[in-house]
């Protein structure tokens, strides 16, 4: 018997997720923009601790995931 929800996860990662902000590099003599060969980012879903924002990769997923329709 195969695992249905086997790729489940795959719809609702960070890097399609409205709370994910994908970390900025900073280029000399450019501007600042998102680079999207990139893995990491931030998720915005609740206000910053301490430490910020956490850290997550593009692939991580969560239960408070929120689709960005710009974001396929």
């Amino acid at each position: 018997m195969s695992d249905l929800w086997k790729h489940r996860s795959t719809g609702i990662a960070c890097k399609t997720c409205m709370w994910f902000v994908p970390k900025v590099t900073i280029m000399e003599g450019t501007i600042d923009t998102p680079n999207p060969s990139y893995d990491l980012g931030r998720c915005r879903r609740h206000s910053p601790t301490m430490n910020g924002y956490p850290v997550v990769f593009v692939n991580d997923w969560c239960g408070d995931h929120k689709l960005d329709e710009n974001k396929f």
